[in-house]
């Protein structure tokens, strides 16, 4: 079977923007708390992968998303989806919460 690779944000740990910004991981995978808090802050901004789907999150859609990823991480889910979560940051010091989700 032919398995299909997708984009791995997390995995390359870099990642450019549209822009051309170019974006760092910082340390390892983040949880909890640190992931509502950087997703409550807006000055941070939010990216979603999904299968190979990767686009920026609106404010107004970040609580849906951080509340499936908390639903995830207390392990309530009943779907077959799996989240990781990390901080990135660029060369002018701000910030991207990065959430990628598989299934």
């Amino acid at each position: 079977m032919d398995e299909r690779q997708y984009p791995s944000v997390v995995r390359d740990r870099e990642w450019v923007d549209g822009d051309g910004v170019r974006w760092w991981m910082r340390g390892g995978e983040v949880q909890g708390k640190r992931v509502a808090r950087l997703g409550r802050d807006s000055g941070v901004r939010v990216l979603h992968v999904y299968l190979d789907d990767v686009r920026e999150v609106p404010s107004a859609e970040r609580g849906g998303l951080l509340e499936r990823v908390g639903v995830f991480e207390r392990g309530k889910t009943e779907d077959f989806v799996e989240f990781r979560v990390a901080e990135f940051r660029n060369a002018a010091g701000q910030k991207l919460l990065v959430v990628e989700e598989t299934c």
